[in-house]
């Protein structure tokens, strides 16, 4: 997973290129929960996409994280 909604979002836009489809499957573990609640926050937003049951009801994606979270200082 990326670091940030923003680089994980343009990974997944490259997926589909000059007007073909594509699918994004994204994995996420314990390590991701600091960006759960963005995640479905795009994703429900979105015209075309749903939102993972499991994501839905996932403790971590009920609410933004508290400020003074810990981020990944790295780009997977």
């Amino acid at each position: 997973m990326a670091t940030n909604i923003e680089s994980y979002t343009h990974r997944i836009g490259r997926t589909g290129r000059a007007g073909k489809s594509g699918v994004a499957i994204t994995f996420l573990g314990p390590e991701d929960s600091d960006l759960m609640y963005d995640m479905k926050q795009i994703l429900t937003k979105s015209s075309i996409s749903k939102v993972p049951e499991e994501l839905r009801r996932h403790e971590a994606a009920q609410q933004r994280p508290q400020k003074g979270y810990s981020k990944k200082s790295s780009d997977r």
